[in-house]
């Protein structure tokens, strides 16, 4: 259904020029990151990106508005997701069936009730609003350094790992090690090889 509906949505921005084939595209970004990586803060760096230009395509925004609002959820930042589910209510009023879902889980998950009507030009209501999004761009920072410390204990296991199955592979050369042990040596080697395979692929790595 998920898939179904971003097809759709794509569909209906092809004909409104670049600048909402643009958007599109940074949508069709996001649900692949959301929906096949299972990668909702890739996803919310999609979704911000379309949210920027907002203004040029109100169904495409309200839709990554929505949708940058269950990636918050999904990672447990309460206030980023009330917010954003208030913001597709206050600015979206018209995107009924989005209007209607940011109510349902803004009542049956938070128990908040829904913000009021929209205020044009309510510079309080933007600061708030430039405020969140400044705050997730500095946690998809913390969250991307953190990948590439992790990569890196990984690539450094396979190093050892790698000088592990050379060095047992000497051994049983010179007869002072079974083959048992360069078998064990190998498949540590290919185990440490598909996690950083799987996290590579934004999968979830498999258990040691």
């Amino acid at each position: 259904m998920r898939f179904r509906t971003a097809i759709a949505i794509l569909l209906a921005c092809a004909a409104t020029g670049f600048a909402q084939e643009h958007m599109a595209d940074g949508l069709r970004n996001g649900i692949l990151e959301e929906d096949s990586k299972q990668d909702p803060r890739g996803a919310i760096q999609q979704y911000q990106v379309v949210m920027t230009q907002f203004a040029e395509a109100r169904q495409t925004a309200a839709t990554a508005l929505f949708r940058m609002a269950e990636c918050l959820r999904k990672v447990g930042n309460r206030g980023g997701a009330v917010a954003a589910y208030q913001r597709v209510l206050k600015d979206f009023p018209d995107q009924t069936k989005l209007a209607a879902q940011s109510r349902t889980v803004l009542a049956t998950t938070y128990n908040v009730a829904p913000a009021g009507s929209p205020m044009a030009g309510n510079q309080s209501d933007r600061a708030k609003f430039e405020k969140l999004m400044e705050g997730q761009k500095e946690e998809q920072a913390q969250a991307t350094a953190f990948r590439a410390r992790y990569r890196a204990s990984i690539q450094n296991e396979l190093a050892i790992a790698q000088t592990q199955l050379a060095t047992a592979q000497e051994r049983y050369k010179a007869g002072e090690a079974p083959v048992t042990e360069v078998n064990a040596a190998r498949a540590k080697l290919a185990q440490i090889e598909t996690e950083l395979a799987a996290f590579d692929a934004g999968m979830t790595p498999p258990a040691r």
